[in-house]
């Protein structure tokens, strides 16, 4: 294709319009360095003026208590700590009284020869005038950085004093003259600057634009033999430059893309739907009920490959949803989008939503899939709480009021069988007690109970818990003993939960050990942590119990552990306490052979770690 450009048209070439872009650029540039100097330089001087005043002024400590208006003047006139900054040919301080915005003094020389022009001057600044304005006795007027005179500009800094005799307002004026000078020759500098660079950018530009127009003209050779098809409309061609015959390139191009970018159109809205609820299971359905898309998560929760997913009315209907593909694309909207219900031996929460076409009809529908089964089953651990606290309160009721009613019909004249009764009574009495302190304890631990740290001492808290408890292992003829290694570091924790735990631990190995078992305590020290163990060679734990012995109620042979005594609430109370110290509690026993119950308390932190 020939190319050519006359005289007239050499400048409208997209060469020189890149040339003139980074001309203009240059331009904008340098002129936004310029206002940001001259900000920035202005900006200096004030807050320079400013910060001086105020720490000189500071420093001569006038307050209302110490100082009327001739002592504050007398100050200012002769204390060294601020003359060098409020004195002199460009600086002035002047004292108004803040009630009638009198003129009471000032070493401005202006106000000696003309009173009325100094006066118009300083009351244009706008920090004064919101000075007076103000009943603040602390207001300052530092807003406007300078105030325009023809006398010449100036900064001023406006603070207000209280004294003994009255309410006055500082007004402290510097020249705006030496800022001007420098600013002056920062314009000067700059201007040369700009100069210099916009020869620069023009001899720039000029090299760089036609690496980019000789390329456009390789992109439209080969845009041509790229395309094969009709977009369907056609763009403007508004230019004769390079563009231009760009633009007629891409028409020649876009009758194959409009098909195309239809099509990546309407795929692009079932995406992005789907794209947000990734996170989840997700299937897309179409108007006609047919899978059309899904992602691993879907194949996982459901448990199937993507091609036996069901369709949407056979899906809904395992479900047990009342709803179908038909009703939804009739009414175009969906009623009841959220539901909860089992599928096989998972439980789900369900999300349903409808996407449209380009008209806004009902194209299909997404079913957003969440797992909710630990949810469930965690619904499903506070009622069977519930119910076992009710069932283990019945159960000794029953039996008091059994035996009380038995009393009561005429056993009590029977002395023996009265006594008998009564020690039944007793013991069931004792064990609702135990029961009532365990739900006690662990409710305390679920709303959070304040621990009252202390150094501890491992080795003496633990052989003072084997002693007491050797008394219990005696009735039964068992055998405990402790085994520490080496001497135990200090721990921080709640001395009288760390001491429950361990008479829990050890009580449950006794009660759970056969009679002349042995039971062994040991603990050492590992790495950030003490670990004691309690080693008995009971009657042990099956391997699909070991996992749940922990949880409150819960008994591996339910009714040898109420025959015990037990409330099945002591392990539970164990590892909360472990926990809540930064612990743990595992369990490792084989049945027959015994159990071992390991405890992991964290060694207490230097201070300063700590901190």
């Amino acid at each position: 294709m020939r190319r050519i450009i006359s005289k007239s048209a050499f400048f409208r070439s997209i060469q020189w319009r890149l040339v003139l872009i980074l001309v203009l650029t240059t331009f904008v540039l340098m002129s936004v360095v310029w206002v940001f100097l001259n900000a920035r330089v202005e900006n200096i001087f004030y807050e320079d003026f400013k910060t001086n005043i105020e720490t000189n002024y500071n420093a001569l400590g006038i307050t209302q208590e110490n100082t009327d208006f001739q002592k504050l003047l007398k100050e200012l006139k002769e204390n060294a700590l601020i003359a060098g900054f409020i004195h002199g040919p460009d600086k002035s301080y002047t004292i108004i009284d803040k009630s009638t915005a009198e003129i009471l003094y000032t070493s401005d020389v202006l106000y000696q020869t003309d009173k009325i022009q100094f006066r118009n001057d300083i009351f244009k600044s706008q920090n004064l005038l919101y000075v007076l304005s103000q009943n603040d006795p602390n207001a300052v007027g530092d807003r406007q950085k300078y105030t325009k005179s023809e006398r010449g500009d100036f900064y001023d800094y406006v603070k207000t004093q209280r004294l003994k005799d009255g309410d006055y307002v500082l007004f402290f004026k510097y020249s705006r003259a030496r800022a001007l000078d420098v600013l002056n020759d920062f314009s000067n500098a700059i201007l040369v600057s700009t100069v210099s660079a916009l020869v620069a950018a023009v001899i720039i530009g000029s090299g760089l634009s036609r690496t980019i127009t000789l390329p456009i003209n390789d992109i439209m050779h080969k845009a041509k033999r790229i395309t094969d098809g009709d977009f369907g409309y056609a763009l403007e061609v508004k230019s004769d430059d390079e563009l231009g015959m760009l633009t007629q390139t891409f028409n020649f191009m876009s009758s194959r893309l409009k098909s195309m970018l239809t099509e990546i159109s309407s795929e692009k809205k079932k995406l992005e739907t789907i794209l947000n609820y990734m996170t989840d299971g997700l299937i897309a359905y179409n108007k006609s009920g047919e899978v059309i898309l899904t992602n691993p998560a879907t194949e996982k929760l459901l448990k199937c490959k993507a091609d036996e997913i069901l369709t949407f009315d056979e899906f809904m209907k395992v479900l047990g949803i009342e709803l179908c593909m038909e009703k939804i694309t009739g009414e175009n909207k969906i009623d009841k989008p959220l539901h909860k219900v089992q599928y096989k031996d998972r439980f789900i929460k369900i999300q349903l939503a409808i996407f449209t076409d380009e008209n806004n009809e009902t194209d299909g529908v997404i079913a957003v899939i969440q797992d909710i089964t630990e949810e469930h089953k965690l619904d499903m651990m506070r009622k069977e709480f519930v119910a076992n606290v009710s069932h283990e309160l019945r159960t000794p009721l029953t039996s008091v009021k059994s035996y009380t009613e038995t009393l009561l019909d005429g056993a009590l004249q029977d002395k023996e069988t009265a006594m008998q009764f009564l020690g039944v009574i007793n013991e069931e009495t004792d064990r609702m007690t135990r029961l009532v302190k365990d739900l006690l304890t662990l409710s305390q631990h679920d709303v959070g109970i304040k621990l009252n740290f202390e150094d501890i001492s491992l080795n003496e808290l633990i052989g003072s818990c084997v002693e007491r408890m050797k008394r219990e292992a005696k009735l039964k003829n068992q055998e405990i003993k402790m085994m520490i290694k080496h001497s135990l570091p200090i721990i921080q924790g709640d001395r009288h939960r760390i001491e429950q735990l361990m008479t829990n631990i050890i009580g449950n190995a006794i009660k759970y050990t056969p009679e002349k078992g042995k039971i062994m305590v040991q603990a050492h020290c590992e790495k950030d942590n003490v670990i004691i163990n309690v080693i008995d060679n009971g009657i042990g734990i099956p391997p699909q119990d070991i996992d749940r012995i922990f949880e409150r109620f819960y008994r591996v042979d339910k009714a040898r552990s109420r025959q015990m005594g037990g409330t099945g609430l002591g392990l539970a109370i164990a590892k909360e306490i472990a926990v809540l110290h930064g612990g743990n509690i595992t369990a490792k026993s084989k049945p027959g052979k015994g159990t071992n119950i390991s405890i992991f308390l964290p060694v207490k932190k230097p201070y300063q770690e700590a901190l």
